[in-house]
C-alpha cells in the first residue's frame, strides 16, 4: 500500500512572510529612522557624511533618503549637496505640540518623586496673579501637605509661582506682579516686588525655589520650573512639607531633588 501524502495550500500569505516583516522591512525602518535622528542634529549633512554618522554603507543611506526625500520628511539641496530634515517632519512632529498635556506627562515623574521623598509632590500652572495645583501625589505620612486640586495659591507666595517667575523674562514678570506692593499672608510674605526679584535672582542661580512658610505658616516647599521648547516657564514642580519635616538641612537634597526632576520634565514636554 502507498502512502500518499496530500499538500495543502493556505491561503493568504506564504509562510515566510514574517520573517521579511521583521528583518529586511524593518531594519530599514529602523536604519530610516537613524537617518532622521542624524540629520536632526545639523542644519543640512553631505551624503558620504551622514552614512559616516549613522555608520551605514553610502548606497543604503542614498537610498533611503530618496525615499524620505519622495515623502517629505528629508529635504535635498542639488547646488551643496546637502540634505537636511524636510518640512514633512515638521508637520507630523507639530502634532504633539497640539495633543501634548503637561499634567498627563508629568504623571510617573510625580509619582516617582513622591514615592522617593516621601512628601506631598503638585504639578503647577498659573492663571493670572494665582498659582493653579492641577495634579499631585500626596504624602502617606500622618501630617502631610495638602491643596486641593484646583485651588490656587498666590504666585508670590508660593515655591510654584516663585520658581515660574524666576524662569520668566523681566517684562512678562512685571505683567504677572502687577502693583509694586503684594498682598501679606504671613511675616515671612514678600510685600515689595523689589524684594521679591532679589530673591527670584537667588532663585535662577540655585536652580529652585523655597517657600518658607510665607503662605501658610508650619508649610515649607521647594519647587523647580517646568519649561518649553522656547525655554519659558509652563508650570512647576514642588515638594511640599510640615517645617518639622523640611529643616533647613533637608531643604538642599530636596530642592536638588525637584530641580532634577523639572529637568526630566522639562525633556519630556519640550524635547530639549
Amino acid at each position: 500500500m502507498t502512502d500518499v501524502v496530500t499538500t495543502i495550500r493556505r491561503r493568504g500569505r506564504p509562510s515566510n512572510a514574517g520573517s521579511t516583516e521583521s528583518g529586511g522591512e524593518v531594519q530599514s525602518l529602523d536604519r530610516a529612522i537613524a537617518l532622521l535622528e542624524v540629520l536632526a542634529l545639523s542644519d543640512g549633512m553631505t551624503l558620504s557624511e551622514v552614512a559616516r554618522r549613522a555608520e551605514l554603507p553610502t548606497s543604503t543611506v542614498h537610498r533611503l533618503l530618496t525615499t524620505l526625500e519622495r515623502r517629505g520628511l528629508v529635504g535635498h539641496e542639488p547646488a551643496s549637496g546637502h540634505w537636511m530634515v524636510g518640512l514633512g517632519l515638521f508637520r507630523i512632529g507639530s502634532t504633539y505640540l497640539r495633543i501634548r498635556k503637561l499634567p498627563e506627562i508629568a504623571r510617573t515623574q510625580i509619582r516617582e518623586l513622591s514615592h522617593a521623598v516621601d512628601e506631598t509632590v503638585n504639578l503647577s500652572l498659573i492663571d493670572g496673579p494665582q498659582l493653579i495645583c492641577v495634579a499631585q501625589m500626596e504624602s502617606h505620612a500622618a501630617v502631610r501637605a495638602f491643596f486641593r486640586i484646583g485651588g490656587n495659591l498666590p504666585i508670590h507666595a508660593s515655591g510654584g509661582g516663585k520658581a515660574i517667575l524666576a524662569a520668566m523674562s523681566a517684562e512678562a514678570r512685571r505683567a504677572w506682579l502687577g502693583s509694586d506692593q503684594l498682598q501679606r499672608f504671613t511675616e515671612h510674605t514678600h510685600v515689595s516686588r523689589r524684594a521679591l526679584q532679589t530673591e527670584l535672582t537667588t532663585i535662577t542661580e540655585r536652580g529652585f525655589s523655597i517657600d518658607d512658610e510665607e503662605h501658610t505658616p508650619g508649610m515649607r516647599c521647594v519647587a523647580a520650573a517646568v519649561l518649553d521648547e522656547w525655554r519659558e516657564p509652563v508650570g512647576a514642580i514642588s515638594i511640599s512639607a510640615p517645617t518639622v519635616r523640611m529643616p533647613p538641612e533637608r531643604i538642599t537634597d530636596l530642592g536638588a531633588r525637584v530641580r532634577e526632576a523639572a529637568r526630566r520634565l522639562t525633556m519630556l514636554y519640550s524635547g530639549r
